[in-house]
């Protein structure tokens, strides 16, 4: 690997494996979903699917994994890339297909089947619909319409963070300087019980991130002991909030025991995965099966629960439980191909080419004219659509790409939400999931 980051616009090569673990990461938390806590069962799934859902309940934590894949990816998108690119390669990344799903959200809780979006007696109003179309709902206090949505507002605090280090300067030195301290500023800032600091720093979930971070230098610089300890000190946070956190959040959500040490295990394994799909020989694996699944991760994070409960809804008492997970899990990827091709493909670029030339405008007129960059070279590629190796004349050198995917899982440290916010877990998939 060599240390010098390639410039935003260079062509890049997909790290497939990544597509592949982001997916499977989406799948789990689909699992969980369908067999834990969803309307479409009035409670717990059948007794006839317990062999799979005992065990699909920890698939909530696809979504540490999500983040982990994000930290990753997100830093390989920002590196080497000027605010406006990076904002609108985001842009592009993440609202048209968001748009789209909540789009299809209101039309299940207006139309087709209002009493599966009610939790707890409350049900969403069409103003809290307009309101999830800016993605800052979670911040603001107003309900998801759908409950996976709850990860795209964490995700979006991270992609203001990263931005702060773009306007800053990113290099080697300073990620390894913010990716060590800010998820211990978090912990500090939660433990003071300062509810604004603790939310935009992440407090619970910055260590899944900062190590995925972490990776990115590995992965872009090579291996060299002292960054690898810091990963050893994010996985070691992140596992003390895995512990704390997960047991209750899932027995609550599920009605389930679960397994510290399994909860434990899978923490510290988002580390490993991702090591393991990006910094060893499994990362040359590649195949256009990979890149299919990547390009589906994100629409089918944001879809599956309308529409696969709506199916399960219907077929319950109809078919046999384990045919209604897949008829449910079928109709979820199928409108998330309809998604990708209708509307993430046509409109991303659309909206990405959009989203810079209106900040390149801004920046053209805040800006001397004799001190402007050749705003011309300054163009969103493909690199933020998917993990991405960067191809150059140099050997093994990398580039930029985006999450994802992916609250159940909300702790102490985020702000207490309004006395209408719907009380159900809300639990995601990826970030994101995809990133």
């Amino acid at each position: 690997m060599v240390p010098a980051a390639p410039s935003a616009g260079v062509r890049t090569a997909r790290l497939g494996t990544l597509d592949a673990l982001r997916f499977a990461a989406a799948l789990a938390v689909v699992a969980f979903h369908f067999t834990g806590i969803n309307p479409a069962w009035d409670g717990q799934a059948p007794i006839e699917v317990d062999v799979l859902g005992r065990w699909a309940a920890y698939g909530a934590m696809g979504v540490p994994l999500f983040f982990v894949i994000s930290g990753f990816v997100v830093l390989m998108t920002a590196w080497g890339r000027d605010v406006p690119s990076f904002v609108a390669s985001r842009a592009g990344r993440l609202f048209p297909a968001y748009w789209a799903a909540v789009a299809i959200a209101a039309l299940f809780a207006f139309v087709i089947w209002p009493a599966g979006s009610v939790a707890g007696g409350y049900a969403p109003t069409r103003v809290d619909a307009l309101v999830n179309l800016t993605m800052l709902q979670g911040g603001i206090g107003t309900p998801d319409l759908v409950g996976a949505f709850w990860t795209l507002w964490t995700e979006a605090r991270f992609y203001l963070l990263i931005a702060v280090l773009i306007l800053i300067g990113i290099n080697r030195a300073r990620v390894l300087a913010f990716a060590t301290l800010w998820p211990v500023a978090g912990l500090m800032a939660a433990r003071a019980e300062s509810p604004l600091l603790s939310t935009l720093l992440i407090a619970d979930y910055a260590p899944y991130f900062a190590g995925g971070m972490l990776l990115y230098v590995i992965y872009r610089d090579g291996h060299d002991l002292g960054t690898w300890l810091l990963v050893g000190l994010q996985s070691l946070l992140a596992l003390h909030f895995a512990v704390d956190h997960y047991p209750e959040a899932l027995a609550q959500a599920t009605g389930w025991g679960t397994s510290t040490t399994v909860i434990a295990a899978i923490s510290l394994s988002c580390f490993g995965l991702v090591a393991l799909f990006v910094l060893s020989p499994v990362a040359r694996l590649s195949a256009q099966w990979m890149t299919v699944l990547g390009a589906l991760t994100y629409p089918v994070y944001l879809v599956h629960e309308k529409v696969g409960y709506y199916v399960l809804h219907l077929l319950r008492g109809e078919v046999s439980p384990w045919l209604a997970l897949a008829a449910a899990t079928a109709a979820a990827l199928l409108v998330a191909t309809l998604l990708h091709h209708a509307v993430e493909k046509p409109f991303g670029g659309r909206l990405r080419a959009a989203t810079l030339r209106m900040l390149q405008r801004s920046t053209d007129r805040a800006t001397p004219a004799a001190a402007r960059p050749d705003l011309e070279s300054v163009t969103a590629t493909g690199a933020d659509r998917a993990p991405e190796r960067a191809t150059q004349a140099r050997p093994r050198a990398v580039g930029g790409l985006p999450t994802h995917p992916l609250a159940v899982l909300h702790t102490t440290a985020s702000p207490q939400r309004p006395r209408h916010r719907r009380p159900e877990p809300r639990v995601p998939v990826p970030a994101s999931a995809r990133d």
